[in-house]
């Protein structure tokens, strides 16, 4: 049980670190630092440490500095978990899915920065982003799993809703917001953020969305944006009717529409602020938050495809920390 604690422990410090990860890549976004070390990875325009330390360059090699020490820490508490509890395989998956993606976004985000004006386009940056929702997400949930192993009972006493309508939802509804979440860097990396000017909701005499102006990609954003606060809305509201029962997938209901009525209104301040870079590393903070706690649900649920009609036993798990 020491090991446990001490894993729990330092898996709320890894998560700590996957979040300050994502808030500088978002920093280095917003004040476009993003050449500030030139066109060399891993090191500062050739060099250990720089020679001259102007601000967007103090960024750069900041997030750099930050996204390997949180990999060292991913690739730490993925090993320790899987030494911890060889047999569970949920352990496992959360773990490879920490570390795959902290690796698999570091290698996009040194193509983009080697091979700028090639490879560094806006769809691939947004990407970089991407990759890193999905490792934050999956070290949270690795954390909240170990605490969970905490109290077996508690996990093994709810209802299965596997292969279950609701599950198939919340499945579609996280991949869905995945989608949005990457129209919403498109919009960050190819310089739309002001597209619409200060208008908001409404984009001036743009109505379609599309790709051919600033315009019309930030309203792309603003649409499935707006259809992804109604679908979340709807979740909440069917949970209460149908599955009141399972209060963890309640607190998480309720949860979700919070944050995404947040990112609604925090979107909304980064228009009327013109793109101010406290308004975007909040709308940043509150997106991943939901991405987090949506992720949460899927895994609180199980996975829609699964057959089996029984949870597994997370007890008999425990008692390999010893």
């Amino acid at each position: 049980m020491k090991q446990l604690r001490a894993l729990q422990i330092f898996g709320i410090i890894t998560s700590i670190g996957a979040y300050f990860m994502l808030a500088i890549g978002a920093i280095v976004s917003a004040t476009e630092s993003g050449k500030g070390c030139g066109n060399t990875w891993p090191f500062c325009h050739g060099k250990l440490i720089p020679e001259s330390l102007p601000m967007e360059t103090v960024i750069e090699y900041s997030h750099r500095i930050v996204s390997g020490v949180d990999g060292l820490l991913i690739l730490i508490l993925t090993v320790w978990s899987w030494m911890a509890f060889k047999e569970n395989k949920r352990v496992k998956v959360l773990g490879f899915l920490s570390l795959f993606f902290v690796v698999f976004q570091g290698v996009l985000g040194a193509l983009t920065v080697v091979f700028e004006g090639t490879f560094a386009k806006n769809f691939s940056l947004a990407l970089h982003f991407g990759f890193s929702l999905i490792s934050f997400a999956s070290v949270i949930l690795l954390t909240v799993y170990l605490f969970q192993l905490s109290n077996p009972e508690k996990k093994n006493g709810l209802m299965d809703m596997r292969n279950t309508p609701l599950a198939k939802w919340l499945w579609g509804l996280a991949a869905y917001t995945y989608i949005v979440v990457y129209t919403g860097a498109l919009v960050r990396h190819s310089e739309a953020t002001m597209g619409c000017g200060y208008s908001f909701p409404l984009c001036g005499p743009t109505v379609f969305p599309g790709f051919s102006s600033l315009a019309e990609i930030h309203l792309l954003h603003r649409y499935f944006a707006f259809l992804l606060f109604f679908l979340v809305l709807g979740t909440l509201i069917f949970i209460l009717k149908k599955h009141r029962d399972r209060k963890d997938l309640v607190r998480g209901g309720w949860l979700a529409f919070l944050l995404i009525t947040l990112q609604a209104l925090s979107g909304a301040i980064i228009v009327w602020t013109g793109g101010k870079l406290m308004a975007e590393l909040l709308h940043t903070t509150i997106i991943s938050g939901f991405f987090a706690v949506l992720s949460y649900m899927c895994m609180q649920i199980g996975l829609p495809w699964s057959k089996k009609t029984h949870l597994p036993d997370v007890s008999t798990e425990v008692g390999q920390t010893s």
